[in-house]
């Protein structure tokens, strides 16, 4: 809203504490700062009043605790009603079971651990999903639910820009996306869409989606190594291959890409974005321009030459 120009919306940011660092750094950016909570409904009423439109977003991965997620969507979506907010901006995705329990293969899908009574199989999308329909079915919220897809940010902060086991390796992006197409977005441009969405009326009650462009897994490989210099291979690993890797979360992210992939038409088609959307963004930022504006972030180093190894004297 602020680098757009506009002069029609004073910007508020909320926070659970003003004083952090992160809230510090963005006070240049906004109108004013205010502490409130997610989990506390009388704190977003307070913060919510007086304000025209709400973007409201949550980060299951903050504690990957989904139905504490689905409890913060819930606190919000009462908050903006007591408040009188007039145009709510739902930062959201698919509830994946809807697709999931309907499919042929169904059986050949596995439930995410911890998660098996609610039957969820990508946590970080079901419960937004699930509390997404409860916002539309509410007839005293002016909600607009807006599809964002795979972050380029997810590059940097969740370690899936290019890496290799070891220095004599080749780089590599890893996915078990097979060869198909993914909807990736900067997290610029998701700004840059709910400003547009704030300042149409017109799309409150309806679904908007954005992406930034739309690549496969070698297709991302490729923008890595024409950028940085150095070969970056495209890792193509089976779904249960990626759910074994142990991190936290690599079963629903293995779910995730996998609902990416099978659900491909749907998901992409839900994310395109329309003319009179792109002209009010002013564009997007295609990911090639993107890794060019962070290579710092990506400090690759030729391989190693392999050092021979000689018998024993």
């Amino acid at each position: 809203l602020k680098e757009s120009g506009n002069t029609n919306f004073r910007v508020r940011a909320i926070t659970r504490d003003p004083t952090s660092e992160k809230s510090r750094a963005i006070e240049s950016l906004v109108d004013e700062v205010v502490q409130a909570d997610a989990n506390d409904e009388a704190s977003m009423v307070e913060a919510f009043k007086d304000c025209h439109g709400a973007f409201i977003v949550t980060n299951f991965w903050e504690d990957m605790d989904a139905q504490h997620e689905m409890a913060m969507l819930r606190t919000l979506k009462e908050a903006a009603k007591k408040a009188g907010v007039k145009h709510v901006v739902l930062s959201t995705m698919e509830d994946t079971r809807d697709f999931v329990n309907k499919a042929e293969n169904k059986d050949t899908w596995k439930l995410s651990s911890g998660y098996e009574e609610l039957g969820m199989y990508v946590p970080n999308s079901d419960g937004k999903g699930e509390v997404t329909k409860e916002y539309e079915d509410d007839t005293e919220l002016p909600v607009t639910t807006f599809y964002t897809s795979f972050y380029y940010e997810n590059f940097i902060y969740f370690g899936m820009g290019p890496a290799r086991q070891s220095e004599s390796d080749p780089y590599a992006i890893t996915f078990p996306l097979a060869d198909a197409k993914m909807s990736i977005v900067a997290v610029a441009d998701i700004g840059k869409a709910a400003c547009a969405i704030f300042q149409d009326e017109s799309l409150i009650g309806k679904a908007v989606g954005v992406q930034s462009d739309l690549l496969t897994g070698k297709e991302i490989a490729d923008v890595f190594a024409k950028v940085c210099g150095l070969p970056v291979q495209y890792n193509a690993v089976p779904v249960d291959v990626y759910a074994s890797f142990g991190f936290p979360g690599a079963e629903d992210l293995a779910n995730m890409f996998r609902f990416f992939n099978e659900n491909a038409d749907s998901f992409q088609s839900l994310r395109i974005v329309g003319d009179d959307l792109m002209k009010k963004m002013g564009g997007v930022t295609k990911l090639e321009e993107w890794v060019i504006a962070n290579k710092g972030a990506f400090d690759l180093k030729p391989a190693a030459e392999a050092v021979p190894l000689t018998a024993a004297p």
